[in-house]
């Protein structure tokens, strides 16, 4: 069962400082949580330069984007963002 998950912006901002890679306290970021097999973030930063809604594994301690989307389009409805979660997880 998949559950989304209540996560403050500071939160999302130190588990990426924590892994060497902090978001700019300038950046808006736009994020969901998934918890299902696998703890999952959905993150857009304002300032990334490829415009694009990036999927990372929150169980490991490394920070390495899994799948990208063009964030033009993207959508963070809860279904949609399962539905994502199940292809990467299947993969």
């Amino acid at each position: 069962m998949k559950t989304h998950i209540k996560v403050s912006e500071e939160a999302v901002r130190n588990w990426f400082g924590n892994r060497g890679y902090p978001i700019d306290e300038t950046s808006r970021i736009t994020f969901r949580v998934v918890d299902s097999e696998s703890r999952w973030i959905f993150i857009r930063d304002s300032h990334d330069e490829y415009e694009e809604v990036i999927a990372y594994s929150m169980d490991s301690m490394c920070c390495e984007p899994y799948s990208g989307w063009d964030r033009k389009g993207f959508s963070w409805a809860n279904k949609k963002l399962e539905a994502l979660v199940d292809g990467m997880e299947q993969a």
